[in-house]
């Protein structure tokens, strides 16, 4: 009997090295580029494909890189390093593994820098977030070229993968018709930034108003990042909306917002911090909890426009909830 046992010991041993070790790095053509070698012959691979990259030694996901060419042996292949956790070196005998990142039940550890924004076919469950919801707004990141983003407060379209449109959907239905343009200007590893130039019709009033928003979003580490945003806006007339239910009468007036964000390990994520309005002189705030699933985000939160009113209310406190489509 522990004969059996231990065949079956070893024969599960080999299963579970053939599986992990489907490729292996024998070279390092360049900063961006590694040839690679095919261990696992069932395994099947095209240029387009994506390889998460292991450490052979201390077993931690390095990043991702994608088949760029395959040569005229089927068994080598260069392939391009698309993200990279700095506080690892890639080297040869780093193995790798095929991965379906359309699919949601990889067993890829949860980290900000293993985010993989080239394709709106990835799940948006391994995507940076683009919008989080109606209290935060917009971050840095932008939808990639003809993606959407739908739900009941937002409609967004990426016209390229550095250039969006959005229209609040929320301000629309009090009558607030109102477009938005987002460019994306610095895009590294470490931080993004982009601009909005926002335009809103009020046609009550028959005014207009025209905003800019600045959005910094920066990652700490691994499981931190940080979302630093300002806003610079003309007069607005009160409207009945959550977002702007007082009247703004000065012809310029300055926003402010620095949230903090944490990722858990099953990609789900929590995101909290103050918003300043400078001219009002208030101080609020918003902590949201983020349910990400393949297409669907949802939020579950509290907003407030100033800490110091103890009630519930569009000048208070506010609960929160919020889900949008990302296709």
């Amino acid at each position: 009997m522990k004969i059996i046992l231990t065949s079956l010991l070893f024969i599960f041993a080999g299963l579970s090295f053939a599986y992990e070790r489907e490729f292996i790095v024998t070279d390092i053509v360049s900063d961006q580029s590694l040839q690679i070698q095919r261990l696992d012959k069932q395994v099947v691979v095209a240029p387009g494909d994506i390889l998460v990259i292991y450490s052979h030694e201390s077993k931690l996901v390095l990043g991702y890189a994608r088949v760029a060419s395959i040569t005229d042996n089927s068994d080598l292949f260069i392939a391009i390093i698309e993200t990279h956790n700095k506080n690892g070196l890639i080297r040869p005998e780093n193995y790798l593994r095929k991965l379906d990142l359309t699919k949601i039940n990889n067993d890829i550890p949860a980290r900000y820098d293993l985010a993989y924004k080239a394709e709106s076919s990835v799940a948006a469950k391994y995507r940076p977030l683009v919008y989080a919801g109606l209290a935060q707004g917009m971050t840095a990141s932008n939808l990639n070229k003809k993606e959407w983003l739908l739900g009941p407060s937002i409609l967004a379209y990426g016209l390229t993968s550095n250039t969006q449109l959005d229209v609040n959907l929320a301000s629309t239905i009090f009558g607030v018709a109102n477009l938005a343009v987002k460019n994306k200007l610095i895009d590294t590893d470490d931080y993004e930034l982009s601009v909005e130039n926002g335009f809103q019709y009020y046609h009550t009033s028959r005014k207009g108003s025209y905003q800019f928003t600045g959005n910094l979003d920066m990652t700490s580490n691994s499981n931190f990042k940080s979302y630093a945003k300002f806003k610079l806006f003309t007069k607005k007339p009160e409207d009945q909306s959550l977002s702007n239910s007082e009247e703004y009468t000065r012809d310029l007036n300055l926003e402010l917002q620095l949230f903090y964000g944490y990722i858990f390990s099953s990609w789900n994520q929590l995101i909290f911090g103050p918003k300043i309005d400078v001219n009002k002189k208030n101080v609020g705030g918003v902590i949201g909890y983020y349910i990400v699933d393949k297409n669907i985000n949802t939020m579950f939160g509290v907003s407030s426009t100033d800490f110091s009113e103890l009630r519930l209310g569009k000048q208070a406190y506010l609960l929160n909830l919020d889900f949008w489509w990302r296709f």
